[in-house]
């Protein structure tokens, strides 16, 4: 993935050679998953990186394995357009792997590209490079280096030579804002990777039937009616709490990842229906002030009863979130994905739009006399002003002299999307006393 003309810095090596690690040094956050398991990382993760005033993207791959299985070959497959897209790769090898078949495979491979390539040695934390085993120097490319990214030693200068090869920072940041960045989430197997591809016409992510083939974060850019945005794609949330330490941490950086955007595409199995669970992410988007859709993936696979009882299961369970679009579609036949397109592009409509203090200040006045709230313990609140103080999404301050009931503020919300439009979005009401 290359966007805002960045330069993208590849990081690729056999498994457990300590790029994740590595990756998440020279970003300065945690983006890649790190684990002592063999292809922790299943798919390519990008990320947005500053280096001594550069602006780049590093992508960590997963782990090249000689024999691969189902997931690993279909990375394998796309590795020469991976490589194709970098500007520099980093070619990361464990500094006592005595695997030279696996290398020789890799460095084969490398030989044929006409790029860039750094080859770092890792885990050298007690290693001096006079000591680099003899059957190690024919991987060495352009320039060798010798680190250790979890003590972080000689990873400064790596830095440096790797800022020297990269272009100044774009002044194009728009895809870094919230505003832009829309999130996918569900339960594994619903079809998250599936609707990512078929959004971006592209086989971006890797798609299995194997329940929680998707651990990393992935992102790539989605254009809609000339507007770009920055689509993410996340592992599946679990129903019950994960016992397996790696699928936990990607079950928690999906539900992170809300606090990076302002919509969400909440995609269901609509043969297993709405869950629990996905009650539980519709509400945390609430929470969080994410705008929500909720996605009804494989809906061609239901009979007329099973749509029935799936519709009426849906209208029992959403009473709250009346507001909310519902999109019934097929992620693998691409039926419907053009209501998806649409639906974002009103949201995004309805996230920008700005109330004059003036009229909104009239209009709760108006409210307020003929529908008045009732008193909160013993106490009638009157209103002082109100003034919508930002948007994305739409918050209003409302200042009153005392406190009004639940069901009254859920009024006020209801009659203020109604009355400007925030039909389909989450809108933040902020009481001062």
């Amino acid at each position: 993935m290359k966007e805002n003309n960045k330069d993208e810095v590849l990081v690729i090596g056999l498994p457990n050679s300590g790029k994740s690690t590595l990756v998440n040094v020279l970003t300065s956050k945690k983006v890649s998953i790190i684990g002592s398991t063999p292809n922790t990382t299943r798919d390519k993760v990008s990320t947005d990186a500053d280096i001594n005033n550069k602006s780049i993207i590093i992508s960590d791959l997963p782990g090249y394995l000689e024999n691969p299985d189902e997931l690993n070959q279909k990375f394998q497959n796309k590795l020469d357009e991976y490589i194709n897209e970098a500007n520099l790769i980093l070619f990361v090898i464990d500094v006592n792997s005595k695997n030279y078949k696996g290398l020789d495979k890799l460095n084969n491979i490398l030989r044929k590209q006409n790029k860039t390539i750094y080859t770092v040695f890792n885990k050298c934390e007690n290693f001096k490079s006079y000591d680099l085993d003899k059957n190690l120097y024919k991987y060495i490319f352009e320039q060798d280096f010798y680190v250790s990214s979890i003590h972080k030693i000689g990873t400064e200068e790596l830095s440096v030579a790797i800022s020297k090869n990269v272009k100044r920072p774009s002044t194009d940041t728009k895809l870094v804002n919230k505003e832009y960045s829309i999130v996918l989430l569900g339960r594994p197997n619903s079809g998250k990777s599936t609707l990512f591809n078929s959004l971006l016409e592209n086989d971006r992510s890797i798609v299995s039937s194997i329940s929680g083939t998707t651990r990393d974060v992935i992102k790539d850019t989605l254009k809609i009616n000339n507007q770009k945005y920055q689509i993410v794609d996340t592992a599946g949330v679990p129903r019950n709490k994960q016992k397996n330490q790696i699928d936990r941490y990607a079950s928690s950086l999906s539900v992170n990842e809300l606090g990076n955007s302002l919509t969400a595409l909440i995609v269901v199995d609509s043969t297993v229906g709405l869950s629990f669970e996905d009650l539980r992410l519709i509400n945390e988007c609430v929470d969080n002030n994410v705008s929500p859709l909720l996605i009804m993936n494989k809906w061609d696979l239901l009979d007329t009863e099973q749509k029935d009882l799936i519709n009426k299961n849906i209208k029992n369970n959403l009473k709250r979130f009346e507001w909310i679009y519902i999109l019934r579609i097929s992620a693998l036949t691409k039926k419907g994905i053009n209501l998806i397109e649409n639906s974002l592009n009103e949201i995004h409509q309805q996230l920008q739009i700005r109330v004059s203090t003036a009229d909104l200040n009239i209009f709760l006045r108006e409210l307020w006399v003929s529908k008045p709230p009732h008193p909160f313990r013993g106490k009638r609140s009157k209103l002082k002003y109100a003034t919508q103080y930002q948007i994305l999404p739409p918050s209003v301050a409302i200042n009153l002299n005392g406190r009004i009931p639940l069901n009254y503020q859920n009024f006020l919300i209801s009659k203020l999307r109604q009355k400007y439009g925030f039909y389909n979005i989450c809108i933040k009401i902020k009481y001062n006393l």
